[in-house]
């Protein structure tokens, strides 16, 4: 007996994920049929709510009010944005703070790292590291100071129609294409 037990635990031990996921198949095609039988009008308050969620009423309230979906992305799109730009506001001027205190230990550090070296330095690519970094701080705040509308109009408008393009032209290769 105890090794017929000791078979069936190894069975289960090395099958675990496939007995799980075929119970919860199990659970799910149960509460399904369970739930096709069943008439909304014979159970509790509570239950009605699930009962109704596959029934005729749900259906009719959807194609009345048309495309919810489009109002539920609509709203949440709208809200976001209003969020994003009142955040960006906000935190404009700690921004700019941020960003020259970094690029003041940036500096600090990239000149110690390279007059405290043993080795012979370059005078030309020590500089040239200096403006290029100069170069991205200069083109950061420019970006912070600008605003959104110029961040959207010069860096995401362009690689969003980018994408389209790209995205237009497959779908035209394959065919699915409709424009």
């Amino acid at each position: 007996m105890t090794r017929f037990m000791y078979k069936l635990l190894f069975v289960l031990q090395r099958h675990k994920f496939l007995i799980m996921v075929s119970s919860c198949l199990v659970a799910l095609l149960y509460a399904d049929c369970a739930l096709a039988e069943t008439d909304c009008s014979e159970l509790s308050d509570d239950a009605k709510y699930l009962c109704y969620c596959k029934s005729d009423v749900i259906e009719k309230k959807y194609t009345d009010a048309g495309c919810w979906s489009c109002d539920v992305i609509f709203t949440l799109m709208m809200s976001m944005t209003n969020v994003a730009g009142t955040i960006y506001d906000g935190t404009i001027a700690l921004s700019k703070i941020i960003l020259g205190g970094g690029a003041c230990i940036w500096i600090a550090l990239y000149f110690l790292k390279t007059l405290g070296s043993f080795t012979t330095q370059d005078p030309a690519k020590v500089i040239d590291g200096l403006l290029t970094f100069c170069f991205k701080v200069a083109l950061m705040y420019a970006l912070i100071d600008s605003g959104i509308d110029s961040i959207v109009h010069y860096i995401v408008n362009p690689l969003l129609s980018i994408g389209f393009d790209i995205g237009g032209t497959f779908a035209n290769a394959t065919g699915i294409g409709g424009w």
